[in-house]
């Protein structure tokens, strides 16, 4: 009688381990479809169209910056958003033809310069020192650490002294685009008024800029022929 209970108790104990088993791996049953929604559910308020769910992810970008992509294999330019204006703050007025004290024919300065032309266009009214030059500009800003050797669109690019070509004091002009290139060069877009001292404006010359040498040579434009080894100081930020 004893040895028929122990046989039934290890039946019904090896039953119960196959069952449970089975029940840790065998597929759930599936999920019953969902109740069509009630008259009270489809009258419910719809939420305004500019409110964001708690789980969106959130973004910085900014208009007119064509953002990085993320796998690294890519490099993007960044620009001044296409609606920037290029012309309607200023007007270029040449300077008028006249005699001065020794009776020698003169003419004066063209209007803006490369320092109000870039004020203009890029909103940068720091550093306000009278009848400052290009140099004067940068050392103050980078005393103010406004400035960088990385290029940005819609900074101000100044350019060192050049004997050369009597450009003494420097010379400066707005950064439209700039695009970084595998070999750590950049290929920036570049206008700056009165850079023949006859009150022209060159608009989207194409510059070659090596931020390990703070060297730039134009590749476009009227200074093209010469422009080869240009020094520059830097970047003028906000």
């Amino acid at each position: 009688m004893r040895r028929r209970t122990n046989a039934t108790l290890i039946l019904l104990t090896l039953t119960f381990l196959a069952l449970t088993a089975c029940s840790k791996t065998a597929p759930g049953p599936a999920h019953p479809a969902a109740p069509a929604p009630t008259a009270a559910a489809q009258e419910a308020p719809v939420p305004p169209q500019n409110a964001t769910s708690p789980s969106a992810p959130q973004t910085d970008s900014q208009p007119g910056l064509q953002q990085p992509a993320t796998d690294g294999t890519c490099l993007e330019c960044e620009s001044v958003t296409p609606d920037k204006d290029r012309a309607g703050c200023f007007k270029l007025r040449p300077g008028k033809v006249v005699k001065n004290k020794k009776g020698k024919t003169v003419t004066g300065r063209c209007e803006p310069q490369c320092i109000p032309y870039a004020r203009c266009r890029s909103g940068i009214n720091t550093c306000r020192l009278g009848d400052t030059g290009p140099i004067e500009w940068f050392e103050c800003a980078r005393k103010n650490k406004n400035t960088t050797s990385v290029p940005k669109a819609g900074s101000i690019m100044v350019i060192g002294s050049e004997k050369r070509h009597n450009m003494t004091t420097g010379h400066l002009g707005y950064v439209e685009e700039a695009c970084p290139n595998p070999d750590g060069t950049w290929t920036l877009r570049f206008s700056h008024t009165n850079y023949d001292r006859k009150c022209h404006l060159d608009l989207d010359a194409k510059v070659l800029f090596n931020p390990k040498t703070m060297r730039a040579a134009f590749l476009s434009g009227p200074w093209k022929p010469w422009a080869k080894d240009l020094k520059i100081l830097g970047f003028i930020l906000r």
